[in-house]
């Protein structure tokens, strides 16, 4: 009469066994509950099993009907079972009978989950040793004991163990299992030691060949990180055993590589300065910066409060991500730094090669001087106002040179360590060559230039000013850079349209540099521009996909809800909610709304697999009903609520009786009404073995 009573104290049933109807119901469930004993006791006498132990309330965490451990097996996995809520503070309770009553696996563990008014941190494995069958049940509310990681604790430790009749192993593996599953980075914490002893030779083979076995799978999966790049949802997709050990691995990778960056970075900025060194500077500051956010993530992944799997994931993937771009970022600036390091190292015979440059541009400029002075002759010094002054610059650019040159020579001679100056001056001196060329350069082909710039200048005009068409298209793609070069395109036509006559070599080569630069600046611009439409069209199909899954799972899930679990409505739920921000996101931030799309359509996809598995399960769990088909159609569509996957338990298998005006009842399964759930979901796996 336990569950008659449990039954009846429901707070669900309370508020139907009300009022004038109360009674009536009372009397119906007696009734339906004799009927069901009796229908015990004539299948025992007939053919029943008469060892059928049927579902009870467990007394202890460890029950032995079936009598397959001996007084130290059982003490030892009691041992273990306390050390596993010491740790975790999650209750396992193992099982041995001889059957499961005539009930299956998982009715049989569901029930005595029900009568043994087992928690959210209460976990179940029950073993039938003569029916060769098992199922293992736990609350979904336990963070890291997913039906993943149940069906991993199932197939790889538990069976194995029972198909060799290692009764204890199995119940150690189970809690071998769930700690391993709780902590993934320090699989196999409980082990023979913790539970006092030395353990028998099938107990332990079996938790050492689990240990070796996760030990395999897990360096599998880094060696396969390592050798291979993973986009982000490949990232995301890995096991949680995986991307802790590979996140710690990142970690360390990455803060040795910038402790070792930072002691080079400060012998650079004693040699170099530290405006030559600024870069690579900056480039340390950001990558310290995003390890120590990194260490923090990691920091919470390790301290006391637990976080779920989902929050575990994003928090490895984020530590994996940062420290993979430091890392990218840092490599970014070695060719840089290193040029700048062989730059002292060849400075002798860099200083050697100014010389000689020097020599040759000044031998230049007599005949740059010969060359102007023909020019201005031949079209007067007002065309040629643009390039009148280039001898005096270029003298002037040449003896910044050949002072550059000289500070370099001293820097280059000075002690080890106080070399670094002498970078800085090859760099002057040999921009400072480079100019006076580009000035020498304009007056030897002035007389080619102005020829072309009346030919050329009114097609340049007319190019320049369709470019300043398509940029006015293209202003949200190509932002402050085409802006700018669009203004400066802008003054050159004006000034080409104006000054021509006056000013006709200014003028062109004013326009020809502007056209050049906003060339550049439209096609960035135009890159922009495609890529924000191939965006657009990706976020487009994004959503459309997803809005196609999630209404394919929601119409699944909602005409099957009999029979559908909560894994399958939280992965819809869950989509449901990013499709939403995907629309919501989409005019604003389509970068963010694509990733909100795509997952959308991932948890969609996951919510219809775990529905169909939780349809076919619940037809393996149905049982004949003289109604036909028709009633267990009801109640997989959800109009009828079947209480065996509610969660309450109610006394006889049998069909009749109802709550209080009738209909289906004492079978476990009524009308749907308004009001909660009354009991938590649970999920689980099981078998014969």
């Amino acid at each position: 009469m336990l569950s008659t009573a449990r039954l009846i104290s429901s707070p669900r049933w309370k508020s139907r066994l009300t009022g004038s109807r109360a009674a009536t119901a009372v009397v119906r469930l007696g009734l339906t509950i004799l009927v069901a004993v009796a229908a015990l006791v004539v299948g025992a006498g007939v053919g029943g099993s008469a060892h059928a132990e049927p579902p009870s309330r467990l007394p202890t965490q460890v029950v032995d009907s079936a009598n397959v451990l001996t007084t130290t097996q059982r003490d030892r996995l009691q041992n273990s079972i306390d050390q596993l809520y010491n740790d975790h503070e999650v209750q396992l309770w193992v099982v041995y009978v001889r059957d499961f009553g005539g009930l299956t696996a998982q009715q049989w563990a569901q029930h005595s989950v029900a009568q043994s008014d087992l928690g959210d941190r209460d976990v179940l494995l029950a073993v039938a040793a003569d029916d060769r069958a098992y199922y293992f049940d736990s609350p979904e509310s336990i963070d890291g004991l997913d039906q993943d990681a149940l069906d991993d604790i199932a197939r790889g430790d538990i069976v194995p163990a029972l198909k060799n009749n290692d009764w204890a192993g199995a119940g150690q593996a189970a809690v071998t299992g769930i700690s391993d599953a709780m902590t993934p980075s320090h699989t196999g914490a409980i082990t023979a030691a913790a539970v006092g002893g030395v353990a028998v030779v099938g107990a332990a083979g079996a938790l050492f060949y689990t240990r070796r076995r996760k030990r395999k799978q897990i360096d599998a999966g880094l060696e396969a990180m390592r050798e291979q790049e993973l986009t982000g949802d490949q990232l995301a997709a890995q096991p949680l055993e995986v991307l802790d050990p590979w996140s710690r691995e990142v970690l360390t990778d990455t803060d040795n590589a910038i402790r070792t960056s930072e002691e080079e970075l400060q012998l650079a900025v004693g040699e170099f300065g530290s405006s030559e060194t600024s870069p690579f500077s900056d480039a340390l500051a950001a990558a310290k910066k995003g390890l120590a956010d990194s260490f923090v993530l990691r920091q919470r992944l390790d301290d006391s409060i637990p976080e779920t799997p989902d929050e575990q994931r994003s928090m490895l993937v984020q530590i994996i991500t940062t420290c993979i771009d430091v890392d990218a970022a840092l490599d970014a600036q070695v060719e840089s730094f290193d040029a700048m390091r062989n730059l002292l190292i060849n400075a002798d015979s860099r200083l050697a090669e100014l010389t000689q440059k020097l020599v040759a541009v000044r031998a230049r400029i007599e005949q740059s001087q010969e060359q102007l002075d023909t020019l201005i002759a031949e079209h007067g010094e007002t065309v040629l106002a643009s390039i009148t002054n280039n001898i005096t610059l270029a003298h002037e650019e040449l003896d910044f040179a050949e002072h550059s040159s000289d500070q370099g020579r001293e820097a280059a001679d000075a002690p080890a360590g106080e070399q670094g100056p002498a970078v800085a001056a090859i760099r002057s001196a040999e921009g400072a060559l480079e100019q006076a060329n580009r000035l020498l350069d304009a007056i030897d082909n002035a007389d080619r230039n102005i020829a072309a710039a009346h030919s050329r200048m009114p097609a340049l005009i007319d190019e320049v000013e369709g470019e300043l068409t398509e940029a006015e298209a293209l202003t949200a793609d190509g932002g402050p850079a085409l802006a700018t070069a669009a203004a400066a395109a802008t003054t050159a036509v004006a000034a080409a349209r104006s000054d021509f006559s006056d000013d006709p070599l200014g003028t062109f080569t004013a326009l020809i540099d502007a056209d050049a630069e906003l060339d550049r600046a439209l096609d960035a611009a135009r890159s922009a521009s495609a890529e924000r439409q191939r965006r657009s069209e990706l976020l487009t199909a994004a959503i459309t996909s997803a809005q196609a899954k999630v209404s394919a799972a929601s119409d699944f899930i909602s005409t099957r809800r009999g029979a559908i679990q909560s894994i399958a409505r939280t992965r819809l739920s869950e989509a449901q909610r990013l499709l939403e921000h995907a629309n919501e996101s989409s005019a604003t931030d389509p970068v963010a709304a694509s990733d909100s799309a795509r997952r959308a359509g991932s948890l969609a996809d996951q919510a219809l697999m775990a529905a169909q598995g939780d349809v076919a399960q619940w037809q393996q769990n149905q049982q004949p009903h003289p109604s036909g088909g028709s009633v267990t159609g009801a109640v997989l569509g959800g109009i009828l609520v079947d209480s065996f996957l509610r969660g309450g338990m109610g006394g006889g298998r049998g069909w009749g009786g109802g709550f209080g005006g009738g209909g289906y009842g004492s079978g476990g399964r009524s009308p749907g009404s308004f009001g909660g759930s009354g009991t938590s979901g649970r999920i689980g796996v099981g078998g014969r073995f």
